[in-house]
């Protein structure tokens, strides 16, 4: 406490003025004028440190979205590699010199007679060896030949046979669960097709509708319902197949 120089009256040493009287206490005063000073000079400096901290705010944050949106972007180009692959891996290749357009026109004359008489002689087996090996090994389009689907047809249930012979040995996984829904489809519409169909009846009769109902849950109605999804006649559109089945194979059990 102190004395008012001008009244007299007790005051507190803080105060600026006297509250009796409104005489200035000078020692209150010069402290609150030294405290007010301080604040205002760490308002300054603070101030000053803000752009500092925003840039380097900015130069992290900045940093981080950049990180981050490179790795997306590298991550969706390996997958888009990695699907170009899959997808040209066993593509027929591309005939652009006239000697090898001469190879592809004899190749593919050749296979019309190898599978003419493999389908006259009801030959799965051979069938598939003839298209197998024109996708997979010579990587050779043989699309329009005799007897293509048939070929084709038989390629596919010779893989499915691999499926089907492991049905009872327990769970099989994803791809093969797509493959065999996809053939089981697939055989179950060639039958309407001209041909090969009365070489893949009696397989659609007695191997692919037990799978289809009784592995797949389905019954011959929703087969005939599907079926304008799926028949572009006089063929299977194979690729509506693909398309149609790819999110009925779950249903597999």
């Amino acid at each position: 406490m102190t004395i008012c120089p001008n009244c007299g009256a007790e005051i507190e040493n803080d105060v600026t003025r006297c509250p009796y009287c409104g005489f200035i206490n000078k020692e209150g005063a010069e402290k609150k004028f030294n405290a007010d000073l301080k604040d205002i000079q760490d308002d300054i400096a603070e101030t000053k440190k803000e752009p500092k901290k925003a840039l380097v705010k900015g130069f992290s944050g900045g940093t981080k979205t950049i990180l981050i949106t490179l790795g997306v972007l590298l991550l969706i180009a390996v997958l888009l590699f990695a699907e170009l692959m899959r997808e040209t891996r066993n593509k027929p290749k591309i005939f652009l010199s006239d000697k090898d357009r001469a190879y592809a026109s004899a190749y593919t004359e050749t296979v019309g007679v190898q599978l003419t008489e493999a389908f006259e002689n009801e030959d799965i087996s051979l069938m598939a060896r003839i298209y197998d090996k024109a996708y997979s090994e010579d990587r050779v389009s043989i699309w329009g030949v005799p007897h293509y689907e048939a070929a084709y047809a038989s390629s596919c249930y010779m893989k499915l046979k691999q499926c089907l012979s492991d049905l009872d040995k327990g769970p099989i996984d994803k791809k093969e669960a797509e493959e065999l829904t996809y053939c089981c489809f697939y055989f179950y519409y060639k039958a309407y097709g001209e041909d090969g169909a009365g070489i893949f009846d009696p397989i659609r009769e007695n191997e692919i509708i037990p799978v289809i109902t009784e592995r797949l849950g389905f019954t011959e109605a929703d087969m005939e319902a599907f079926k304008e999804k799926v028949y572009s006649a006089p063929y299977v559109n194979r690729s509506k197949v693909y398309s149609t089945t790819k999110k009925y194979f779950k249903n597999y059990k």
